[in-house]
């Protein structure tokens, strides 16, 4: 039987876990920042706070794996201090979201299979990884590439818990690679549509994502797609294919390996369910 993952976790990111005080708000060049960085950060402040949302719906559809389900106390911790150190921004300039207000954005992310909700979520913090790094080398005004650089950190030593995760699924189960790797293509085909858990209609009750509720989505998503370069996907790609070729046993070089992989264990499935 596999080691708990969440003892290794906690103790590796302790180690390395930067601290709101390590933050010099008071150092905050205001005439750096433009009132449409302000308004990125506010976006981008409040979908940080869909890691409430992300994390109910972590314990409810992995209640079965509590080594998880420990590991979620991490992951919601750390993410919603993205969320409060964004917002600690925000309130120098007097534009922090009104907490009163907050409820207007809760959205209920419907049951999934936990397999695809796994992968998925490790491809989006390898991807919103990449995001952050670039909003940094952008930033104009020094705390806020800071701030930036901190959430980057974060986000790629999540995706390396949620791959801990996979990996450790898989020597329960070889199946479950399936599921990942269908899931991974997914992620990796038009990463502008609803390919991350903010942004994805499919999965919440009312058909509503979570930036459907934020105004001003809109502007920030064309920044976004201003700042962040295609070589960013293309490195999220071989990363991605690198670790599905080591979870797979079998080099995968190329997308189309991918497509071929995942038909070969979709045809193995239905053989199997068919037997």
């Amino acid at each position: 039987m596999s080691s708990p993952l969440y003892d290794l976790h906690y103790h590796r990111l302790e180690k390395v876990r930067w601290d709101m005080a390590d933050i010099p708000f008071d150092q905050i060049d205001r005439d750096a920042v433009s009132q449409e960085t302000l308004d990125f950060v506010r976006v981008n402040c409040l979908m940080e706070l869909s890691s409430l949302y992300a994390t109910r719906m972590f314990l409810r559809d992995f209640r079965d794996n509590p080594d998880f389900c420990q590991f979620q106390s991490i992951w919601y911790f750390e993410e919603m201090r993205h969320y409060l150190v964004l917002r600690e921004y925000l309130k120098v300039f007097g534009l922090e979201p009104d907490f009163t207000t907050l409820d207007q954005y809760d959205t209920e992310l419907s049951p999934a299979p936990w397999p695809n909700t796994l992968a998925m979520h490790w491809c989006g913090e390898l991807r919103l990884g990449r995001w952050y790094l670039n909003w940094a080398r952008a930033a104009d005004e020094p705390v806020l590439e800071l701030i930036f650089r901190r959430i980057a950190e974060d986000e790629f030593r999540h995706a390396q818990c949620y791959e801990d995760f996979m990996h450790q699924a898989l020597e329960t189960d070889p199946t479950l690679l399936s599921a990942f790797a269908n899931t991974a293509k997914w992620m990796l085909v038009n990463p502008q549509g609803d390919k991350h858990p903010t942004t994805y209609r499919e999965g919440s009750d009312d058909g509503q994502a979570v930036i459907d509720h934020i105004g001003g989505y809109q502007a920030f998503l064309h920044r976004v797609q201003q700042m962040v370069p295609v070589d960013d996907e293309l490195s999220l790609e071989k990363r991605v294919l690198k670790t599905l070729s080591r979870l797979a046993g079998e080099e995968l070089a190329s997308r189309s390996d991918l497509v071929r992989l995942t038909l070969r264990l979709n045809q193995e499935t239905e053989k199997s369910q068919a037997s």
